[in-house]
């Protein structure tokens, strides 16, 4: 069959095939699990990737603990945003004194109700209640603004305690609470859906024309379970756009600095490229940590802690 009938066929399935991807593709907008998988920022889409997986595989000890994990890097990486966009307009909250307590200690860092604390304050906060319209903290101190959020996050908190301290779930009772954490965790990142439209960029290079006034930017942006992206150029007004720095673009296109809060590289330990915040401040170096697996590297050189000091938190 190699006349018209077959080629006619070949056409009914080739138009068919678009047809079904597009419904397919039409009906996944409502998944909020593809949504996180595709379009939150890396570090939340990995550990959301890593909770399904677990979930799915049968090993409840695993997927448990990824749960509680994705739970608290998830306040821990909007808290982050939340302290860079502050002290970018000079605003202190005073959860912040309890960070630098712990980073300063040395021996543990901060954790689950230290992220939880800043997110709280900035749902309250009349210091940021005049803040511009389309400024993105708006939309991120809602996240706990709303009781079943909130509710969710302190149910999580105590779970998470509890690991912490050898009260863990008997091994009979581990199918029923992963269901509800995992209720509880879908509930937080319902609320964070708005980080779906405050994408991750790395900036890669920047190059500025004097005589334009604006710079060509090369950036990767980080959306979705996994950090190998293409890189894209966009124009930007700006000249102190700093190459490898991590930024927040907002939905005005705006970007927002979120060094020395956020860090992208890569990984000493796995090799792949993660992003790390301040987790310990020991003596002469800064103990930076990832918040995809857990991994640590250690920066000694002096700019680094004297960084952490311009910004607040040492």
């Amino acid at each position: 069959m190699s006349g018209p009938p077959a080629r006619a066929r070949a056409r009914v399935i080739d138009s068919g095939r678009a047809l079904r991807l597009r419904a397919e593709a039409a009906s996944l907008l409502d998944d909020l699990g593809h949504s996180v998988r595709t379009r939150f920022p890396y570090p939340i889409a990995y550990r959301w990737r890593e909770s399904e997986a677990r979930i799915s595989a049968g090993d409840a000890q695993a997927a448990y603990a990824a749960i509680l994990d994705t739970a608290e890097q998830l306040l821990c990486y909007v808290a982050q945003l939340v302290l860079a966009l502050t002290h970018a307009r000079q605003i202190t909250l005073g959860a912040v004194t309890a960070i630098r307590d712990k980073l300063a200690g040395g021996r543990s860092g901060p954790g689950f109700g230290d992220w939880a604390n800043v997110l709280n304050e900035a749902a309250t906060s009349r210091q940021l209640n005049n803040l511009p319209e389309a400024h993105p903290l708006n939309d991120i101190r809602t996240l706990l603004a709303h009781a079943d959020a909130e509710n969710a996050r302190q149910a999580l908190s105590e779970r998470r305690n509890d690991q912490a301290h050898l009260r863990r779930v008997d091994p009979i009772d581990l199918p029923h609470a992963i269901d509800v954490a995992f209720a509880d965790l879908t509930r937080l990142v319902e609320r964070a859906r708005f980080l779906a439209d405050l994408p991750l960029l790395e900036v890669t290079d920047v190059r500025w024309d004097a005589f334009a006034r604006s710079a060509r930017v090369e950036y990767r942006e980080l959306a979705g379970d996994h950090p190998v992206v293409p890189t894209r150029t966009m124009t930007s007004p700006s000249n102190d756009l700093e190459t490898g720095s991590l930024y927040l673009r907002d939905t005005y296109g705006s970007l927002h600095l979120l060094r020395p809060f956020l860090i992208g590289r890569d990984c000493p330990i796995c090799r792949t490229w993660s992003t790390f915040h301040a987790e310990r401040v020991p003596k002469g170096a800064v103990v930076f940590k990832s918040l995809e697996r857990g991994h640590t590297w250690e920066d000694t050189s002096p700019g680094a802690r004297r960084l952490l000091s311009h910004v607040g938190l040492v």
